[in-house]
């Protein structure tokens, strides 16, 4: 039996005996990082592909409780499995001039044809001669033009109280191996004076039309071997970058069951 089916079969073996699932920890010193990673529906098509949506999320704490002395997260990239597949042709296009600054309301207004999902970051804000406090804002993420051969995803972030924004542009890439999706973004050097994200979560769902067919910004299938109608396997993985020169990655499994065939 040839290795990448016997680690199919493996792993499905360890589903049918039962595998916890739920977000993964990875520490250096007093910084402690999740990561966080599903998707939906679990149901899909051995081999073909079908409309699906990703999510992603992670969060930052110190040990010790002391997170007023948590290292600045400047970078985050997120690894997607090969089997996962971006389409985009004909879904209209968002500019970051078109909606940064703007509120949300704006934001919907101006580009919510190009609207592929959504999701929240917290963030701590520091700023000198005040005590640090956080703001939740909520993310919209727009499709985006490519840049260089590049295709770009921009996440609006928006607080209500108080009232502020700033724009993550995600940059896609794609490569061999397990992951073959790759999203990355980097803190805007604007906030880096005073935001500190202690969380971000994000869902890319979107279906449109085109050319009189249904399409999904996001499409997978359940890559189950043979006599196999459940698996688990390595869905994403993430790698985070901090100010101070600190980085931590971590790894997410995900189960998918074969749909009825």
């Amino acid at each position: 039996m040839k290795a990448a089916k016997l680690l199919a079969v493996l792993v499905a073996l360890l589903l049918a005996a039962g595998v916890p699932a739920g977000a993964v920890t990875n520490g250096n010193g007093d910084l402690i990082a999740t990561f966080d990673g599903s998707l939906s529906p679990t149901a899909l098509p051995r081999e073909s592909l079908a409309p699906v949506g990703v999510h992603v999320a992670g969060s930052f704490r110190s040990a010790s409780g002391d997170s007023d002395h948590l290292p600045q997260l400047r970078r985050i990239v997120v690894a997607i499995n090969r089997g996962g597949r971006l389409f985009d042709r004909g879904l209209p296009v968002c500019r970051s001039r078109q909606i940064q600054p703007s509120t949300e309301a704006e934001a919907r207004r101006v580009c919510g044809d190009g609207l592929i999902g959504s999701g929240h970051v917290t963030v701590q804000v520091r700023i000198p001669s005040q005590l640090p406090f956080k703001v939740r804002a909520k993310l919209l993420v727009f499709n985006g033009p490519r840049q260089n051969g590049q295709k770009l995803i921009f996440a609006e972030a928006y607080a209500r109280n108080p009232p502020g924004t700033f724009l993550l542009t995600f940059r896609v890439d794609r490569r061999s191996g397990t992951y073959g999706t790759v999203l990355s973004t980097t803190l805007p050097r604007r906030t880096r004076n005073w935001a500190y994200l202690t969380h971000f979560d994000m869902t890319l769902r979107r279906t449109y039309t085109y050319r009189e067919r249904e399409r999904s910004f996001v499409s997978a299938s359940c890559p189950a071997p043979a006599g196999f109608n459940r698996i688990v396997f390595p869905f994403a993985k993430a790698t985070y970058g901090f100010a101070n020169g600190q980085s931590l990655s971590l790894s997410e499994a995900a189960v998918c069951r074969v749909a009825s065939e």
